[in-house]
């Protein structure tokens, strides 16, 4: 969403006159170029570190059941 640069009227982005003002709007190369969005190789890793963190986290809690289910150790003292 923009603004028209002559009455202020919320404009959408490809609106090229302003229905309340008619007033042309200019565009800068800024304007008509799309978004930036991440990099695929950003989301990859996140999700990998993600994944990681969770297999990591399943693995913990494997082993404390492991040893509860065994019952109390022997002492050897």
């Amino acid at each position: 969403m923009t603004n028209c640069e002559h009455c202020g009227y919320r404009l959408l982005d490809d609106t090229a006159v302003c229905p309340r003002c008619a007033g042309e709007m200019t565009f800068t190369v800024e304007t008509l170029a799309p978004r930036s969005q991440p990099s695929k190789g950003l989301k990859i890793l996140k999700w990998v570190l993600i994944s990681m963190v969770v297999a990591v986290l399943a693995a913990v809690a494997v082993v404390v059941w492991i040893f509860n289910s065994l019952g109390p150790m022997p002492s050897f003292g």
